[in-house]
């Protein structure tokens, strides 16, 4: 569906309040930065700011929340590929990045929460959301090749296990894109991918 102009300009204004924040947060700090300063660099009043954000937290880290796309989550639970991890991670990192299609902005985030312990916990609370979501997907992939014969527990103990492997992968792609100066995302998720699925062939 086409965005109105009215709904560009929101999201253009969003994205710029996005940058320039998380661009200040990486020059002074999180604590020196006030919204004052974020209203400031982003051409626009206080009273436009708290329209998109409650807080400057929101704007560092973003408002929306990590979600998984239904199509998406559709498709994977009726594929029948061999490397299920892997899979599970293009899943989980298509909807966990923090930038949208602005990949500068994605990589300035993703400094910020190396940096920054509470930037780290804060999204990482963020991404906790959906792990309830992707420990039902890939229970429902497991219970669909398992056939009726299939241990209801373990399957359940295999979801939560590659659930929360999966987040310490993702943690892992996005330090990776960092030390590689913000390289491509799709190429960095792809080659995460290979490394997993040779480093799992091995065990």
């Amino acid at each position: 569906m086409t965005a109105t102009p009215r709904e560009e300009k929101h999201q253009a204004t969003r994205q710029r309040l996005e940058r320039n924040a998380v661009s200040l947060v990486l020059e002074h700090g999180f604590d020196r930065v006030t919204v004052d300063m974020i209203c400031e660099a982003s051409g626009i009043s206080q009273r436009t700011f708290f329209n998109y954000f409650k807080t400057k937290e929101a704007a560092v880290v973003g408002a929306e929340p990590p979600k998984i796309d239904e199509g998406k989550a559709r498709a994977f639970i009726a594929a029948d590929g061999p490397d299920l991890l892997a899979e599970v991670l293009e899943l989980v990192a298509a909807c966990s990045m923090t930038g949208g299609s602005d990949e500068k902005l994605l990589t300035d985030r993703l400094r910020l929460f190396e940096t920054d312990p509470r930037l780290l916990l804060k999204q990482m609370d963020r991404m906790n959301r959906i792990t309830a979501d992707v420990g039902d997907l890939i229970y429902l992939r497991r219970r669909r090749e398992a056939g009726p014969d299939g241990d209801e527990a373990e399957l359940r103990d295999q979801a939560d296990l590659l659930t929360h492997a999966i987040l310490g992968v993702l943690r892992y792609t996005a330090m990776r894109w960092i030390r590689n100066e913000g390289k491509d995302q799709a190429e960095t998720l792809a080659s995460t991918s290979q490394l997993l699925r040779r480093t799992l062939r091995t065990l």
